[in-house]
């Protein structure tokens, strides 16, 4: 047998192999898909598959990383903190977020702090999450 058909053989075995591994990769779980779940949204659904009580519960169980500290101001030099806004009035920080009751939320929503600070002011630096008692 001659180098030429040889080789010839291995791309042939190659180009096969490469498509019976893309058909095998291509199939996926049949049915309709499910949305994933957005990163900066809570809906109201989600709260209540679990019996939390209050905000604070429920974004410490589903989205904890919200609620995480985030390192020192650069102009101020002191540790900041997520600012908490329920329907459009300032509440302060995350600890105001254990007197707001599951059942009266319809979504809460994470600002990064660059969107946070935009919207409300320097003092957001750290992130903002925005409870609504409102269906948007």
């Amino acid at each position: 047998m001659s180098r030429r058909s040889i080789r010839g053989r291995q791309i042939v075995r190659m180009l096969a192999l490469a498509v019976v591994v893309t058909a095998c990769a291509s199939r996926g779980k049949s049915g309709p898909r499910q949305p994933n779940a957005r990163a900066d949204l809570l809906t109201a659904e989600e709260m209540r598959a679990s019996q939390w009580r209050n905000a604070y519960d429920a974004v410490s169980s589903l989205r904890a990383r919200w609620l995480q500290p985030r390192g020192p101001d650069t102009i101020i030099g002191k540790p900041g903190e997520v600012q908490v806004h329920l329907d459009d009035v300032h509440l302060g920080g995350v600890d105001t977020l254990r007197e707001i009751p599951v059942i009266e939320i319809a979504y809460i929503q994470f600002f990064d702090p660059a969107t946070a600070s935009a919207r409300w002011g320097l003092d957001h630096s750290h992130g903002a999450i925005y409870v609504s008692t409102r269906q948007h």
